[in-house]
């Protein structure tokens, strides 16, 4: 498991190369940075620096009259050096905005702030490296980050809801339910994993046989940032498990060989946007008002278990937060409601019931 598992080294590699070809698109003079963040950071977070960097190349082109008859890859480096703070703010407005004249839709506030996150980040390390002498994002506008006072999840009707859709097969579409009863016990176990354990879809996605240890009651998963761990699974997480793994499983497969818990229809390994794509239409048939997710799943599950213990720390550990301030700024909403109902509570009721200590 972790990173000499198969899956995770061939997924590794390719962004790897995926990298490679971005970089070819991009001007010589932001290759340094796209390397030391390949030291820095994990292959995920520099796939996801040299995707939005090549955005903000293709902006430059399309939008700064000094690089339109120009390739991304030979926009000058006097190009950089000239931006200023009012510059960054028109390539926020084109994020947030879009485009309507070339088909560009805007984006929602927390994709535009990680994108510009990126374009931070490579400004600042041309500062670092005196290659200039002021990062323009610096003084550039930088919208407030809002706490999400709602978190969306389901509640314990809407959970058995679901589980009762899965368990049988209750799908809108009728050539949806005939593909559904093919993988009806996969699914079931998906589901029940994601809502037992509060897992991201991407540690599902990479789970293999192996990694299920119905002994120890655990599962070996890779966390976000490439780190192995085991987590430990109920009874009915098991359960599920065991009824596909036993009846559906081996029905799925085109090679014994295959290494992957959770098979598609087409006998290789489930992708994580396979799994997104069935949660969502599990979800269609409940009725909910926002599209359901796997990530909802994850917050359903963390604001169950933090309703039961009240320990924002163990809610953090289950679910794999490097920092726990990253949980509380998820369940800030629950946090604020145990004030409220703190404020209600008579915890010493009258003053005749009150015992002096000797």
């Amino acid at each position: 498991m972790g990173e000499n598992s198969a899956y995770y080294r061939e997924m590794n590699q390719a962004k790897r190369e995926n990298i490679k070809q971005v970089k070819a698109q991009l001007p010589q003079h932001t290759h340094a940075f796209i390397e030391e963040c390949l030291l820095r950071y994990q292959i995920n977070t520099v796939y996801s620096y040299s995707h939005d960097l090549l955005i903000f190349y293709q902006y430059l082109k399309q939008n700064n009259p000094l690089c339109k008859n120009l390739d991304t890859k030979d926009i000058s480096f006097d190009v950089i050096k000239s931006l200023s703070p009012a510059d960054i703010n028109e390539f926020q407005n084109y994020l947030g905005f879009g485009d309507r004249e070339n088909g560009k839709r805007g984006e929602n506030p927390r994709a535009v702030a990680r994108k510009m996150a990126s374009i931070r980040n490579f400004f600042g390390y041309l500062v670092k490296m005196d290659l200039i002498a002021q990062d323009p994002t610096a003084k550039a506008a930088k919208k407030k980050r809002e706490i999400e006072n709602e978190i969306f999840r389901l509640d314990s009707d809407e959970v058995k809801q679901l589980m009762d859709a899965v368990a049988n097969v209750q799908v809108k579409n009728k050539h949806s339910k005939a593909l559904c009863e093919n993988t009806a016990k996969r699914d079931l176990a998906i589901i029940t994993l994601l809502l037992g354990t509060g897992i991201r879809v991407s540690e599902c996605a990479g789970i293999d046989l192996n990694d299920v240890n119905f002994n120890t009651n655990t599962i070996s998963i890779v966390r976000k940032g490439g780190k192995a761990t085991d987590i430990y699974i109920s009874e009915q997480v098991r359960n599920a498990l065991k009824d596909y793994i036993k009846h559906e499983r081996p029905m799925l497969l085109a090679d014994e060989k295959e290494p992957a818990l959770f098979i598609s229809l087409k006998h290789t390994r489930l992708s994580v946007r396979s799994i997104q794509y069935m949660v969502e239409k599990y979800g269609n048939n409940l009725g909910l008002t926002r599209k359901l997710s796997p990530h909802k799943l994850r917050k359903t599950y963390g604001t169950a278990l933090y309703n039961k213990t009240g320990d924002i720390y163990m809610v953090a550990d289950v679910l794999g937060h490097k920092d726990v301030n990253t949980t509380v700024k998820h369940y800030a909403a629950m946090e604020e409601k145990h004030k409220q109902m703190a404020a209600q509570i008579d915890i010493y009721g009258s003053e005749d019931d009150i015992t002096e200590v000797p």
